[in-house]
């Protein structure tokens, strides 16, 4: 990709990261400084001494801690679509980062605190000034620049958990890199996002460290602010905080707003980068107007989230998978959802880097195939009939590891579809999907040992929405789009590896 093209999708993931950083940090601040007050007040010896109520609060800190931050995210899936109506993107994003930053700023509020003088505490309650005076007018002012510093702590840490959460749709500079420097082996663009973290890291890092030692200099600025009067430091702090919620606000509906569509219908589809996503982007650029449709893309970059978006309505549609994968997600997630177009087949196929010949492989050797059901099954099968092993009598197509009679001395390594091209530098072969075999740089028809044969294969790549949606005209006029002819010769140009395999699927 060129810079021309980069750099939009580089200022959108920035942008989003500051968006999606400033909410959770905000909303950070605001849980976390009245938790790790209370758990200094409650604890033994203090103004609000209570046992049951420091145990309760320090127990829902550490759980909130302890979590991965990729695991908590995927755990909210549901109350986030339900408190924001959207689990992906930017929206999707703030609601874990947020709930993750709380119990993290909580405990460093809650050090910065404990780090005050007791004898000062000690000195207002014998003036009589009560719990609240304690807070405000001696905890809080002597612990501020512990608590900016763990402040900007938080904020770094946050900026990390955001690019973390473009691994499964949620936006940002973590999603330019995924979408692009990772899964379509463009290293230039893997290094403009770090580097763009790296600088936003470090500006956060020096803004942070400047107001902490002005904070701790009581002779010169802080102590101007301080002497101030109080009016006047509320004031200028109430329009700080509303021109920060001001701006952030802004901010993040400009980058949610779906725009002015006109009389066009918008349809939104979820989709793997390649090819899936660039054969919607080609509709969406040269065909979708003239048909009245908006036509957005979501891109996914696993076999998961896109089938979850569709059925919690985040998307309108979605292209990446075929119908045996369809129906084993209906089944196992008790979802409806139905294909309506097929539009090609990506025969899987056997690569390696150290054989040049599927017969060289044998006793021994270690294959990576996919671990998702369907996928896993259509590895196993391919080797069956390869005779590299074999499956037992009336195996379907849900094959499993457990169906094999002989393995034939090969050691099977099941791995997530994606990674399945990046594990040829440490395996003997790999069986990659098409798609993923493209967006490695691979030519399925002249570096595959062996495809998997093209006549009668039940894995053809369909458009697919909700059942009630099917007959939907919009859905209707973009599944004629993506089985037109203009889009056929750019398959053909494109990714001559994939075979067109048009018309309604039921």
């Amino acid at each position: 990709m060129n810079w021309s093209e980069i750099r939009p999708e580089l200022l959108t993931g920035l942008y989003e990261t500051v968006a999606m950083v400033g909410w959770a940090s905000l909303i950070a601040v605001i849980g976390g400084v009245p938790l790790g007050v209370l758990l200094v007040l409650t604890d033994r010896g203090r103004p609000l001494q209570n046992a049951l109520i420091n145990k309760v609060i320090g127990f829902v800190v550490n759980v909130g801690r302890s979590l991965p931050f990729i695991i908590l995210m995927l755990a909210l899936t549901a109350f986030t679509r339900a408190l924001t109506g959207t689990s992906i993107g930017l929206t999707g994003a703030i609601v874990p980062l947020a709930i993750s930053a709380i119990p993290f700023f909580a405990r460093l509020v809650e050090t910065a605190v404990r780090e005050v003088d007791g004898g000062l505490v000690e000195a207002v309650q014998a003036m009589g000034g009560s719990t609240r005076t304690v807070v405000f007018k001696a905890l809080l002012p002597q612990a501020l620049p512990s608590l900016v510093a763990g402040l900007t702590t938080t904020v770094v840490a946050l900026i990390g958990y955001s690019a973390m959460a473009g691994a499964v749709g949620g936006g940002g500079l973590g999603d330019v890199a995924i979408r692009y420097g990772y899964q379509r082996y463009e290293g230039g663009v893997m290094l403009a996002t770090v580097v763009l973290l790296v600088v936003l890291v470090n500006v956060v890092q020096l803004i942070g460290d400047f107001f902490v030692r002005t904070l701790s200099d009581r002779t010169t600025r802080s102590a101007a602010w301080l002497r101030a009067p109080r009016r006047t430091r509320t004031t200028v702090t109430a329009v700080a905080s509303v021109g920060l919620v001001g701006a952030l606000t802004a901010g993040t509906l400009g980058l949610t707003s779906e725009g002015d569509a006109g009389s066009d219908e918008t349809i939104t589809v979820a989709a793997t980068p390649t090819p899936h996503g660039d054969i919607v982007k080609f509709v969406a650029d040269n065909l979708a107007k003239d048909a009245g449709l908006k036509v957005e893309v979501k891109e996914f970059t696993d076999y998961v989230k896109p089938n979850e978006a569709l059925a919690n309505g985040d998307v309108d549609a979605n292209f990446f998978q075929h119908v045996p994968f369809l129906d084993d997600f209906n089944k196992k997630k008790h979802t409806d959802l139905v294909p309506t177009v097929g539009i090609l087949v990506e025969p899987i196929g056997i690569y390696s880097k150290s054989v040049d010949d599927v017969s060289a492989l044998g006793s021994g050797d270690t294959i990576a195939l996919p671990n998702d059901t369907t996928n896993e099954g259509r590895a196993l099968h391919l080797l069956d009939d390869q005779g590299l092993i074999k499956l037992k009598k009336g195996t379907g197509l849900d094959a499993s590891l457990n169906d094999i009679a002989d393995d034939g001395g090969l050691t099977l390594k099941p791995l997530e579809a994606a990674q399945t091209p990046r594990a040829l530098e440490d395996v003997d072969a790999a069986i990659v999907n098409g798609n993923y075999a493209i967006g490695a740089g691979l030519t399925p028809k002249k570096d595959a040992l062996v495809l998997e044969k093209a006549k009668g294969n039940p894995y053809i790549n369909i458009l697919a929405v909700k059942k009630e949606d099917r007959d939907d005209p919009a859905i209707k006029k973009l599944g004629q789009l993506l089985n037109s002819d203009a889009t056929k010769k750019f398959m053909e140009k494109k990714f001559p590896s994939s075979i067109p395999v048009f018309g309604p699927v039921k």
